[in-house]
């Protein structure tokens, strides 16, 4: 499943881990990865990398996700995960 949270490019980590909070709240799991526009990554990496060029390298992670670049809109994230089909229904 995917699920789609516009950021914006000037996000702080608050308005990060809520959004992936919603995620987690939405499909009772916690996300496989995080893809972001190539503006959203370049700020994750600033905010939360060792320095901003980590936007450049593929082995960004938010707490043990792995956060990539992707082809999207300007400002926008998305949340990547699975749900085990048996516990679909449980919720």
């Amino acid at each position: 499943m995917h699920w789609t949270v516009a950021l914006g490019a000037s996000f702080d980590e608050p308005a990060f881990e809520h959004a992936l909070a919603g995620f987690r709240r939405l499909y009772n799991v916690a996300p496989e990865r995080v893809l972001c526009a190539p503006d959203v990554l370049t700020r994750f990496a600033a905010l939360l990398g060792r320095s901003p060029d980590d936007a450049l390298r593929r082995d960004l992670r938010y707490d043990g996700l792995p956060v990539v670049s992707a082809i999207l809109a300007p400002g926008t994230i998305v949340f990547e995960g699975s749900v085990d089909e048996e516990r679909m229904g449980d919720w």
